[in-house]
């Protein structure tokens, strides 16, 4: 299996231009300001060091929450992708082992297993998606508005048929069930990702701080320390900056930037992990295996 490298060159470079190009105005504003301030003897010497160094303090503690909380955002994205390759990986494999290859040659269940995490990348980015774009539906009339949430409902249904039909006893259908809420759950716990995004008032107010500290900077330092300051000035500001590009992208983990999750690969893992333990189902296969999800 060749795993493509998870990160794009051309991501890495779109975030260092934007980097660079609000640096070099921070730089170009830094001079001007500055050389204005020591032209009309302006400024506050007396305490315009200590007091830029305790403004700055005081953002990148604000910083590093917002960070902490864009970051945790990504972890549990990826923690939920995690939990759903083991589930669908535990499924399949516990169906090829508790079930008959007739009763498995049959069913949808490969089909469903391996297009739900497509199905719900492409719910969590918003893209257009009908149940029959999917793999193994494309003969398929049922449109549902939410289409991870019907591949659930087909495959409880399906286990529930197991059940009816002697295929499997109470004590299988629990440790097969225990593995298939996990898809919902998955889906559940992005959904509360996606949905409820950082308060937009913190991160203006961080924004508006970064902006003031940029605008501030050149009339407390420059007086005490010359434009000689600069170096020090940009360097503070490539980290606060940086930070902030970067958690603008983390806070939403499943889009295609670089520092996204890679759904793709976990896409694409969870399908060949389905397909090394379940058969692909009959091309004849149609709805009427599972009768009670007819209607979406």
């Amino acid at each position: 299996m060749t795993l493509e490298p998870p990160w794009d060159t051309f991501d890495v470079l779109a975030v260092g231009k934007r980097l660079a190009a609000l640096l070099l105005l921070v730089a170009v504003y830094y001079v001007a300001a500055g050389w204005t301030a020591l032209s009309l003897g302006l400024g506050v010497d007396e305490w315009g060091g200590v007091g830029s160094a305790v403004n700055t303090l005081i953002l990148s503690l604000l910083m590093g929450f917002r960070n902490g909380a864009a970051y945790q955002r990504w972890w549990e994205g990826r923690g939920l992708w995690g939990q759903l390759v083991n589930d669908s990986r535990n499924l399949a494999a516990k169906c090829a082992a508790f079930l008959p290859a007739d009763v498995l040659a049959r069913s949808r269940v490969a089909d469903v297993l391996t297009s739900f995490p497509e199905a719900l990348k492409r719910h969590l980015r918003t893209e257009p998606l009908r149940l029959r774009d999917l793999p193994g539906f494309a003969n398929e009339d049922d449109d549902p508005a939410h289409v991870p949430q019907y591949l659930a409902r087909r495959l409880f249904a399906e286990l529930a048929a197991w059940k009816r039909d002697g295929h499997v006893d109470q004590a299988v259908l629990w440790i097969l069930d225990e593995h298939a809420r996990g898809l919902l759950d998955a889906c559940g716990g992005c959904e509360k990702i996606r949905n409820t995004p950082l308060s937009p008032s913190y991160k203006a107010l961080l924004r508006a701080g970064l902006v003031l500290n940029v605008l501030a900077a050149p009339w407390l330092l420059v007086p005490e320390s010359g434009l000689w300051s600069l170096p020090v000035v940009l360097l503070v500001f490539f980290f606060l900056l940086g930070v902030e590009l970067v958690d603008s992208t983390v806070e939403e983990p499943f889009g295609t930037d670089r520092d996204d999750l890679d759904l793709d690969r976990y896409c694409r893992i969870i399908r060949e992990s389905v397909e090394a333990s379940l058969p692909p189902a009959p091309a004849l296969a149609t709805d009427a295996t599972v009768p009670v999800c007819a209607a979406s």
